[in-house]
């Protein structure tokens, strides 16, 4: 049964029920009035309570016009961008620490900060106003606003800032909750019902993250905020709606094309508003029997290397912030009593609540007693996984090496044209790299995207085919699969423009990758590498991975030692994952085959 009809067969009695009893059937207003000392993890909430006293030291975050219109100037996104999130962590840090403590002086700082955001003009994010850059202004009109992530993301704020805080807003601010609900109403609710051309509604059978996470976030806006029972019904049936096109455009798999990185803001952020719905129906609604919703819990620790290393595609980082919301796979783990997805999450269960995963992550977390009591555990990393509809295959040895390697296609969501393309990792840290995300800015997600080096199929590691890259475009994939379990063959010649024959086969075996290519035409290998080249000769060349292990890549030494390229790496989040250099060894091959073996090397 899909999302849609489960939600239909609570019958209009249960579902009207359902949202009036939203607040009281949330277990979140319940957090006041418990011992938040007792249950819970004591670190965990004075880590809360620091970072809202640090801040009280600190000005306001000032979200500027100026800083709004270098999208336009000069294409950068993060001037803007920062300072609004910023403001929208301390808002949500002192929500917390006013709801953990009760303290009248923290009351006052959540309230500081939710009328500084119903203040701004508009909450979408640059980026996304396209009415603005339609009427050819850089001001977003409060008249006509966008609802994007970013409105999403402030609206969410307001909405569980007010079912935690209501009655003492109303004690120390009066007006204020009458405030954030006309900003909400005007900004979110409003645009939600009566516009249903947003491209992240996936009506054209387009579907990504933004489907959820801005359906996650309407949801509690309609349900803590919206004072109308026929409006939040209207609005919480077109929340199921959504949400159910979106789970049912997930592969069966369950794999995420975004990767590892934005399944947190994808998948998870739909298990979160199953939740929250199962939640308010009194377990009713019922929806984690719906499929694909077991395999999707799974993709974590599927793609997991270990020590905070991922494989990563896309514009995944492959060592994303830690701190994520474990809480919410753990809760997904139990629905399905899957030991694996709950070990995953309580591997992580010493890392802090972070308010900056957003305030409603932060209450369900604060209040799932289960979590706070899981003991930590080991990361389950299996042997081997083959997820066929994403086309990424994962294997591991006991000699502490990872082979992942990609199929799919060149305009997957936030794509990179990587066909074919492979990770080589030694003791969890990765040594054959993918770059992954760079900054956002204008480039992006504009028909110059594959203008940044990043996503350019020369900066992976894949081949240079009759001196051609890979094309962007669905036609651009790979075929001809062939997996066993210790190895994937796939065809790569229709990734290219002028590709008779390419057909790559990558192999974990023995304590050792091995890559064998063969082609028709003329092949520069090209292979992208983090860490510190120590030995380079024909035929060899010797990396201290970022761990300080010791990695071997060989290959016939006829075809001498390459070229060995040095470049900065000039975005400080890429910076921020594989250091301030990386390396690319490009070797110019004669003849239709290469084959390059990665083991670990001896210390020199």
């Amino acid at each position: 049964m899909r999302l849609r009809e489960r939600w239909a067969a609570i019958g209009a009695a249960g579902r009207e029920q359902a949202v009036k009893a939203a607040r009281a059937r949330s277990g979140v207003p319940e957090l006041t009035r418990r011992d938040v000392w007792g249950s819970r993890d004591p670190a965990a909430v004075r880590a809360i309570l620091a970072e809202a006293e640090s801040d009280r030291d600190q000005p306001w975050p000032r979200t500027l016009l100026s800083d709004y219109a270098r999208y336009w100037r000069d294409g950068v996104r993060t001037a803007y961008e920062g300072p609004a999130g910023e403001l929208r962590r301390r808002t949500s840090a002192a929500v917390l620490a006013a709801a953990l403590t009760a303290d009248q002086a923290y009351v006052d700082q959540a309230a500081d900060g939710l009328l500084l955001l119903c203040e701004q003009t508009t909450w979408c994010w640059a980026a996304h106003e396209s009415f603005a850059t339609a009427r050819q202004e850089v001001v977003g009109d409060p008249d006509e606003p966008y609802l994007d992530l970013g409105a999403a993301e402030t609206a969410e704020i307001l909405a569980w800032a007010d079912l935690v805080l209501g009655p003492a807003l109303d004690d120390r601010v009066p007006g204020l909750r009458r405030r954030m609900r006309r900003e909400a109403r005007l900004r979110v609710i409003e645009p939600f019902r009566n516009d249903r051309r947003w491209h992240w509604l996936g009506l054209d059978g387009h579907l990504h993250n933004w489907n959820p996470w801005i359906h996650g976030h309407v949801l509690a806006v309609a349900l803590f905020l919206e004072d109308d029972p026929p409006v939040q019904l209207e609005v919480t049936d077109l929340v199921v709606d959504g949400l159910s096109r979106y789970l049912d455009a997930m592969p069966a798999d369950g794999g995420c094309d975004e990767g590892y990185a934005y399944w947190w803001n994808g998948p998870a952020r739909l298990a979160q508003a199953l939740d929250v719905l199962d939640r308010v129906t009194d377990g009713a609604f019922a929806p984690w029997s719906c499929t694909p919703l077991a395999e999707l819990a799974r993709y974590p620790h599927r793609v997991a290397l270990g020590d905070g290393w991922y494989v990563n595609v896309a514009d995944g980082s492959a060592r994303p912030d830690p701190n994520q919301p474990w809480h919410v796979l753990h809760r997904w783990g139990r629905h399905h009593q899957d030991p694996e997805v709950m070990a995953q999450a309580a591997a992580h269960r010493d890392l802090p609540i972070a308010p900056a995963a957003g305030l409603g992550r932060a209450l369900l977390g604060l209040t799932d007693d289960v979590w706070w009591n899981a003991a930590k555990a080991d990361l389950p990393l299996p042997k081997s996984t083959w997820l066929p509809d994403v086309q990424l295959f994962v294997a591991r040895d006991d000699s502490g090496l990872t082979l992942a390697i990609k199929g799919g296609h060149n305009d997957e969501n936030h794509n990179h044209n990587d066909v074919g393309s492979f990770i080589a990792a030694l003791d969890s840290t990765p040594v054959l790299i993918d770059l992954g995300q760079p900054t956002y800015t204008a480039l992006s997600f504009s028909d110059r995207r594959y203008e940044q080096w990043v996503v350019q199929s020369a900066w992976h590691n894949v081949a240079l085919i009759n001196g051609h890259e890979q094309q962007a475009g669905s036609g651009h994939r790979a075929t001809e699969l062939v997996v066993q379990a210790n190895s994937l063959s796939l065809r790569l010649s229709e990734a290219y423009p002028d590709a008779s024959s390419y057909r790559r086969t990558a192999t974990l075996d023995s304590g050792a990758i091995t890559i064998a290519d063969e082609w028709e035409g003329l092949a520069t290998q090209h292979l992208v590498i983090a860490g510190a080249p120590l030995s380079h000769e024909p035929g060899r060349l010797l990396v201290e991975t970022l761990a300080g292990g010791y990695a071997q890549l060989t290959w016939d030494p006829d075809l001498g030692a390459g070229h060995l390229e040095k470049r900065a790496v000039d975005d400080a989040l890429l910076e921020g994952v594989w250091g301030p250099t990386v390396h690319r060894l490009v070797i110019d091959c004669t003849g239709n085959s290469f084959h390059l073996t990665v083991r670990r090397g001896e210390r020199p």
